[in-house]
């Protein structure tokens, strides 16, 4: 029996690698990895004075939930500002199409035609009647300054003869040269009449006339269509004004973009929030997923649209459904997660599992594995 121990050891020995030999052979392959979820980190373009918390960390929200409401501050004036600044373009941009109004174009009708009749009158010249009526008036005048100096001779005779006194015959004096300046002004009158009008008055006439049918003629052309699109121009800018405050007001709201666990939301009201800064981060806990490296001697083992089954720690002998939804194009160095040395130093490629089940259990961050058979 000595003789063939060592026989009956190599025996075991051999059986015993052979049967790890078929074991190592069914074995599947096992890859590890981490639990992960899609993070979203909201906050607002506008930013504030935190107002109210509508949710609080470890709450499920939909989507379009509000999380956050800030202040307003002065958003609501300039959104009036910006209301009465476009009315005003809108009501301009509709005068302009809508060209003159009736009585508007009457009344510029009207003044080109007295401007018209006030240029063939300065042509024209006085008529007979006037220049009659004004020798008629000089005439009298010229009646009035004889009477005059009669009554001026008779008092110089009589204070010769001191029958009256000086300042009776001042008075019969002043009445002369009163008389006198009536009828020269008469008679520039006449002389006026008789000349017609000067030839510069006629030319101003002209041009007043010109002027007239001129603004006559714009007012019923109507506006040009360089000032429409001025005015459109001016409305669409005012829209965009109006609207750029709008997104602003929204912004005041900072809402959940999809249905989405609130992981953390580190704010209370009275806080202030800068434009852009992150108010929550949120997690879409609907769409965990495992990510795994597989080496690159065994990239061929899996393809996406595969099912695998998955196991974490954490509910020992329990596997959820995976399917794998992407492989990397390009591989990398192994990451420090890895079990050993040797395997570190290989290249591997990121590959996304996508978890079927589990997602009420399972949570971002747990140590999960995956079995692919060989």
């Amino acid at each position: 029996m000595r003789r063939f121990l060592p026989l009956l050891v190599l025996a075991v020995l051999a059986l015993a690698y052979g049967g790890y030999r078929v074991y190592d052979a069914r074995k599947p392959y096992e890859w590890s990895g981490t639990v992960e979820a899609r993070v979203i980190t909201v906050g607002s373009r506008t930013g504030g004075r935190i107002k109210e918390i509508l949710v609080h960390e470890g709450e499920h929200v939909e989507a379009g939930k509000p999380l956050v409401q800030l202040e307003p501050g002065d958003l609501d004036a300039q959104r009036l500002g910006a209301q009465g600044a476009l009315d005003q373009v809108k009501a301009t941009l509709e005068k302009v199409k809508s060209g003159a109004r009736p009585e508007e174009i009457e009344e510029a009708k009207a003044r080109a035609t007295t401007a018209a009749a006030a240029l063939q009158e300065a042509r024209a010249g006085s008529r007979n009647e006037e220049v009659a009526a004004a020798n008629a008036r000089l005439v009298g005048a010229q009646v009035l300054v004889d009477k005059a100096q009669l009554d001026a001779d008779r008092s110089h005779k009589l204070f010769d003869s001191g029958a009256i006194s000086q300042a009776e015959v001042d008075v019969t004096d002043s009445a002369l040269r009163g008389a006198k300046a009536q009828r020269d002004a008469q008679k520039q009158v006449l002389d006026q009449l008789q000349n017609g009008v000067r030839h510069e008055q006629i030319a101003q006439a002209s041009a007043r006339a010109q002027e007239a049918q001129a603004s006559s003629r714009l007012v019923q052309a109507g506006s040009r269509v360089e000032d429409i699109r001025g005015a459109e121009g001016a409305v669409l800018a005012a829209q965009g004004r109006l609207a750029s405050i709008q997104v602003l007001i929204d912004e005041l709201t900072i809402k959940a973009p999809r249905a989405a666990l609130v992981e953390t939301l580190d704010l209370r009201p009275g806080d202030i929030l800068g434009p852009n800064a992150a108010a929550a981060t949120l997690l879409e806990d609907d769409q965990l997923y495992v990510r795994i490296y597989v080496p690159e001697t065994r990239i061929g083992r899996i393809k996406i649209g595969e099912e695998v089954p998955v196991t974490v720690d954490s509910f020992p002998g329990k596997t959820f459904a995976g399917v794998v939804e992407h492989i990397n194009v390009v591989g990398e160095y192994s990451p420090r997660n890895l079990q050993t040395a040797d395997e570190r130093a290989d290249q591997v490629f990121a590959t996304r599992v996508g978890l079927r089940e589990g997602k009420d259990t399972l949570r971002a961050g747990m140590a999960a594995f995956i079995q692919v058979p060989k």
